[in-house]
């Protein structure tokens, strides 16, 4: 009897923390440049007071998505020890998407 190896992706939804620090001449003004970027994704402002820190992903965070949350497209897939496809949860054939 032999062992066949196979691997799943699953597709998932999680947070993610980026420190930063703000070059400011007290925290209220530091908090007034925060605020100033309206919540936008702060690893895409370009703004000469800002310096990146690190960044991690919160795995404790993460939760599967559903194919009812993806437009019916897949959230899992199974694939063979040669990268093919076998199976998937699209609701249908439709959304199925192989990677060939």
């Amino acid at each position: 009897m032999g062992k066949f190896e196979f691997y799943q992706d699953c597709k998932v939804t999680s947070w993610e923390r980026d420190y930063f620090t703000v070059e400011a001449n007290s925290y209220e003004e530091a908090e007034a440049i925060v605020r100033s970027w309206r919540c936008k994704d702060v690893s895409n402002i370009i703004d000469s007071r800002l310096s990146h820190g690190r960044s991690e992903a919160l795995r404790d965070t993460s939760e599967l998505l559903f194919p009812e949350e993806n437009d019916g497209y897949s959230t899992i897939e199974i694939f063979n020890q040669e990268g093919e496809s076998i199976m998937t949860n699209a609701l249908n054939e439709d959304n199925y998407e192989r990677n060939d």
